[in-house]
């Protein structure tokens, strides 16, 4: 989509301006009922008449993105706007400038459209604020579009930009993508620069894009982390794929759609090791989550030295004490903001759980030689507007740090979507991309 759009801006049947029209018309007549959209750029009309300017006197594009109308999830900064992480209480928190991933995207020519709600603080696999109540699913409005990144998945799905960023910890850009019938990628933890962008997990937080299709995704990825724009489409034939059977869950609509990608994959020739074991006592559940013990530390410092003076509350508890926030997040919000000691065995101990999960991944994928693990996004599809219990498969790449791919294989009955999630090697995003590229091409 994003090629296509590229080769009618150079051809001059589209213009940059008419393409954030278009968005701007979509947003006005559906954001009412989704609740995708957090607030406007007001600059963005003045930037995309400015690269038809550009375009008319020199007749080339002024970058691999220039006139991609794209939307920013409401925790990573855009200079002149609020980075409210969802919050009421930081509804005027004004950084100081561009986070360094929207940087990147306005240098090479993205137009921005706006700021995305969100799960607030990122808390949660649905997105619930007390900026924007509920982001829907653009698929069924009765459920959710997913969290932490849920707005940015339900604004790119509804036509509102070609594409978006959002952040992941443990799934959040991936399970509102598998819902909403995108592409999403968790790039290797640590691989893009995270300047500018709120806390959750330092030791896992990510920023990555979401797009309609694994090209767009590339395309983001491209500039974000300085790499090669190509998605490397490779041929499923003899390609290793391991299937984690043990995430699969019970729900008979995400059982058919992965049954039938396997028998796309088999029949192109792929191998699936079937299936693909991991030992019981590393697997990321039942245990305390990171984000007990990294938030509170790691978003006090945020709050004392990000924001323009005055604009936002100077420490967590502060903030904890104006009340400006969700309710029914105080109990978790008091208890997170209370400083933990992270000299702490349990801490040290959740640390040690991830080392040791990553190591159990990388053996198994060298033993058994695969490309990529494969599995479902999420374990159920969402039936309401509160958290799904989707468990806990994306923790194996956000507490890995290995880089994972979602992709969309089926709808629900009910409306949302059913995404495919392949794992794969640390700084491996090129061959992961690939592959979710031959599989997307081996499914249309």
């Amino acid at each position: 989509m994003i090629a296509a759009t590229l080769a009618a801006l150079a051809d001059g049947s589209q213009s940059a301006e008419s393409l954030l029209a278009a968005c701007l018309a979509r947003i006005a007549a559906e954001d009412a009922g989704l609740s995708a959209m957090l607030r406007l750029n007001p600059d963005a009309m003045a930037d995309a008449r400015a690269l038809d300017a550009a375009f008319a006197r020199s007749g080339a594009l002024c970058g691999p993105l220039h006139g991609i109308p794209l939307v920013v999830k409401d925790n990573i900064d855009m200079a002149r706007l609020p980075t409210t992480s969802g919050s009421a209480a930081l509804a005027a928190a004004m950084p100081h400038r561009d986070s360094e991933q929207v940087r990147r995207l306005r240098a090479a020519g993205a137009v921005l459209v706006g700021k995305t709600h969100m799960s607030e603080f990122s808390f949660e696999i649905r997105s619930r604020s007390s900026l924007g109540g509920d982001v829907r699913n653009p698929f069924n409005r009765a459920v959710t579009a997913g969290g932490s990144s849920g707005g940015t998945a339900a604004a790119v799905a509804a036509g509102f930009a070609l594409a978006g960023l959002g952040t992941d910890t443990g799934g959040s850009i991936r399970v509102p993508a598998a819902f909403c019938g995108l592409v999403g990628l968790r790039p290797t933890h640590g691989l893009l620069d995270m300047r500018g962008t709120a806390p959750l997990a330092p030791s896992t937080d990510t920023v990555g894009p979401m797009a309609r299709c694994v090209a767009d995704v590339a395309s983001l990825f491209a500039v974000m982390a300085d790499a090669p724009a190509d998605a490397g489409l490779r041929a499923l034939a003899g390609a290793r794929i391991g299937v984690a059977r043990q995430v699969f869950g019970q729900d008979s609509d995400i059982g058919a759609a992965m049954a039938a990608a396997l028998h796309v994959l088999a029949s192109a020739g792929a191998t699936l090791v079937d299936p693909v074991l991991l030992p019981d006592e590393v697997l990321p559940s039942g245990r305390p989550h990171v984000v007990d013990w990294e938030f509170g530390p790691s978003f006090d410092a945020y709050l004392r030295s990000h924001f323009i003076t005055g604009t936002a509350p100077p420490s967590l508890a502060a903030l904890c004490a104006g009340g400006s926030y969700l309710p029914d997040y105080r109990e978790v919000l008091v208890r997170r903001a209370a400083i933990p000691n992270l000299d702490s065995p349990v801490y040290r101990s959740i640390i040690d759980a991830h080392l040791r999960l990553r190591q159990a991944l990388a053996a198994a994928m060298a033993a058994l030689r695969l490309d990529a693990l494969l599995y479902p996004t999420s374990a159920v599809v969402p039936d309401s507007l509160d958290n799904p219990k989707g468990g806990w498969a994306p923790e194996l790449a956000a507490c890995s740090g290995f880089p994972a791919v979602t992709l969309p294989v089926g709808q629900a009955r009910s409306g949302p979507w059913i995404g495919l999630e392949f794992l794969g090697h640390a700084r491996g995003e090129a061959a992961l991309l690939g592959l979710a590229a031959a599989l997307e091409a081996a499914m249309a």
